[in-house]
């Protein structure tokens, strides 16, 4: 399992996510550069890696830092922007990770770092925000 799968699986398998952005049938939860469309049905959410740095723990297992970003977007029309959807899907994401820590995937912890301040991206006509975060995991071997 790699951390990708592991954010993912988390957003699309929790309701308080997907009963937000599109359903548990149908999710509109991408990554980085895997959108179809540059019009997507709002709010939907894009998540992408950061870096990944070594904790050095100890010799017997590798564990490391994977830094990551959850944006979560919402439609405006130029005029008017409502960014409270936005501020519930953000709560939802937030608790997903929290409680998403997993011994078998090994991912002993999801930090939250922090959450940004009202933007907007006037190319897709969306405003959002973006939640950062550090999962904890060990690589797995073999």
């Amino acid at each position: 399992m790699t951390a990708r799968t592991f954010i993912y699986r988390t957003l699309v398998n929790n309701a308080g996510v997907t009963s937000l952005v599109g359903g548990a049938a149908n999710p509109r939860v991408f990554a980085k550069k895997t959108m179809t469309s540059s019009i997507e049905e709002c709010p939907y959410i894009v998540y992408k890696l950061g870096n990944e740095t070594s904790l050095d723990f100890a010799e017997t297992h590798e564990m490391s830092n994977q830094f990551f970003q959850v944006w979560v977007h919402d439609y405006h029309d130029g005029e008017v922007a409502d960014y409270e959807k936005i501020d519930e899907i953000v709560t939802a994401v937030k608790a997903a990770f929290f409680l998403a820590p997993s011994g078998p995937d090994r991912v002993y912890a999801v930090k939250f770092l922090e959450t940004s301040q009202d933007l907007n991206d006037d190319t897709l006509n969306t405003v959002f925000k973006y939640v950062r975060f550090i999962l904890v995991k060990e690589e797995k071997h073999g």
